[in-house]
Formats: C-alpha cells, sequence, structure tokens
C-alpha cells in the first residue's frame, strides 16, 4: 500500500524543505509560516515592515522552528535578490516559495483613478509578484524535485465590485500569472498555483465591522454558505496543501475560498 503524505508525523511533512514566505509577517502569510514551522520547514520570514517579519521569526524559533527573517521591499530588485542569497546562505535552497504580498487604494471610481494610482498597484500587486516568482525559480529549477510557489490572489479577481477596479483588475492578473508561469516553469518541476480568498475574519476586518454594522449585514447576507467569514487558518491549510508532497500533479489552479460568493 501506498505511504499517504498524511499518514506521516506532522514535523515530517516538510522537514527539510526551505520556504520563503513573502508577507509572512502578519494575516495569512504569517498562518502559512506557523503551519509549515509546524511540518517541520525552514523558513525565511520576509516582506515589509522589517520588524514584524524579525517579530515573527523570533516567535517560530521559540517554538523550536528554523526561521530567519529580513526586510524584502518586492518593488525592489535588489532587496529580492539579497533575500533569496541570504535563504541559500543559510539553509542552502529554496523549495517553496508562499506570496501573500498586495496591496489596496481608497475606493474611488475609475474616471478618478490616475496614473500614478495605476503604476503603484500594478507594481506591488502585479510586477512585484512576477519578478519575485522569475528570481526564486531560476534557483529552483536546479532542484531535483523543482518546488512549489503559491500566489494569492483574490476573490475580486473573479467577482468585481464597484469602486475598486485597479485592485480587481490586479488580482484577475495574477490568477493569469498564475497560469501562465505553470506552462514555464512546468519543465523545470516547478508548480505554481494560487488561492483567491473572499472576507477573512482578521483585526483589520473585525474593526470595519464594528466601525459599519451595515457592511457586516451585506457580507453575511451574500455569502451562500453557512459559515460567512473565512480564517487565517482555512487560508494557510488551503496553502499547505498546495505546497504538500500530495500535490504533483496541481498546477496553474487558483483554489477560491470565499463561501460560495462567486458562484452567484
Amino acid at each position: 500500500m501506498a505511504e499517504h503524505w498524511f499518514s506521516k508525523d506532522p514535523k515530517e511533512q516538510l522537514a527539510g524543505k526551505t520556504a520563503i514566505i513573502m508577507g509572512g509577517g502578519s494575516g495569512i502569510g504569517k498562518a502559512t509560516a506557523e503551519l509549515f514551522a509546524a511540518a517541520g520547514a525552514n523558513l525565511m520570514i520576509t516582506g515589509v515592515p522589517e520588524q514584524i517579519c524579525l517579530d515573527t521569526a523570533a516567535e517560530l524559533r521559540e517554538g523550536g522552528a528554523n526561521a530567519i527573517g529580513m526586510l524584502c521591499d518586492g518593488t525592489k530588485p535588489e532587496q529580492v535578490e539579497a533575500m533569496i542569497s541570504r535563504t541559500i546562505e543559510e539553509f542552502g535552497g529554496i523549495d517553496i516559495l508562499v506570496s501573500t504580498a498586495g496591496i489596496t487604494l481608497p475606493r474611488m471610481n475609475s474616471i478618478e483613478v490616475t496614473e500614478a494610482d495605476w503604476d503603484k498597484i500594478f507594481s506591488v500587486n502585479l510586477k512585484a509578484n512576477f519578478f519575485l516568482c522569475t528570481a526564486v525559480a531560476r534557483v529552483m529549477k536546479d532542484n531535483p524535485d523543482g518546488g512549489k510557489m503559491v500566489v494569492i490572489s483574490s476573490q475580486r479577481g473573479i467577482s468585481s465590485m464597484e469602486n475598486i477596479a485597479p485592485y480587481c483588475i490586479t488580482k484577475a492578473a495574477v490568477m493569469g500569472m498564475v497560469r501562465s508561469l505553470a506552462i514555464d516553469f512546468a519543465p523545470f518541476g516547478i508548480q505554481v498555483n494560487g488561492i483567491a480568498p473572499g472576507y477573512v475574519m482578521t483585526p483589520m476586518v473585525e474593526q470595519v465591522f464594528a466601525n459599519n454594522p451595515a457592511q457586516q449585514e451585506y457580507v453575511y447576507g451574500r455569502t451562500p454558505s453557512k459559515v460567512k467569514m473565512g480564517s487565517l487558518e482555512e487560508m494557510a491549510e488551503a496553502i499547505y496543501f498546495l505546497c504538500s508532497p500530495v500535490t504533483t500533479y496541481t498546477t496553474g489552479q487558483t483554489l477560491i475560498l470565499d463561501g460560495g460568493w462567486s458562484i452567484q
């Protein structure tokens, strides 16, 4: 009988693997880092601001993980290269990349969007993610087993909403990027996938709902599933699945985790 990945000791599932988690200092990235640490991975926690990356890495080390933190603004190629070099120096290679990097803009109608607004959000949400993936792929392509990448998109890349057009467009573009990179990286044994979260209960969302109960009522009423909000833990579990040993035949896919919002 074949050995299933989930039958292994949790500490062995990612043992010896090295993961870069861009945006690993908070939110979905931090929840993913905690899950990967429990599975035995070596971790580079990176992104901006620097302090939350350092703090998260320190917390993980206190729990027994091999983790380091480092500043990396994905829009600055020299910082990306420095982060990759440090990861290789510390752990010997790179097996997994998870990028949660992304920003939003103030809500505005499309006719009010400036070229500077457009360039700002595209530089982070799309350009930085593309060049981060290609930089890491140049390392992964020499791995005997290739590697795994997961890039975070959004349900808004599927189901748009008024007054946030640039954000929706970038997230739709990220899904296209995942498909294109999956094709280009396939000869190297690198799988590229994504997740598209809907509303996830974070401290920021809790505050928004506290200040605007009507917004919470709208979200809950619009979500078909019995569970009305996603959790950081569920997002992390989905990312973990895509990076786990079980996913050898899955690439170019974006897993939608939105409580059924986008199927309406």
